[in-house]
């Protein structure tokens, strides 16, 4: 059986990325890419928000120069994280990014 995980998404910073570091220094760029409804179907949310983590220096330096509400290009894998707090079981599902770019406007 053949699977394939990949995603390819554009949309808008909601807000400006959070860089933290590993314990091992590598850096961890974490923002949220907010995607307009889809055309067509009446969706009560409105836009979707999709959490996305870069890993090392090239998300590091992407960072820094970008602010909220930029176009961004992303493409990656998408992942599911399970944990447990004190309302019950959650779940988190969020794109690893691989190519992070900004889109150009006019």
């Amino acid at each position: 059986m053949f699977y394939l995980n990949r995603v390819i998404l554009a949309g808008k910073l909601s807000s400006r990325p959070e860089v933290r570091y590993t314990q091992k220094g590598k850096a961890v760029v974490f923002f949220t890419l907010r995607l307009p409804p889809l055309r067509g179907l009446e969706i009560p949310q409105g836009s979707l928000e999709v959490e996305v983590l870069a890993v090392g220096t090239e998300g590091e330096r992407w960072a820094k120069g970008v602010k909220e509400g930029a176009n961004v290009f992303v493409e990656g894998e998408l992942f599911r994280r399970r944990w447990q707090d004190e309302t019950g079981p959650r779940t988190e599902m969020g794109v690893v990014a691989r190519r992070v770019s900004l889109i150009a406007t006019k």
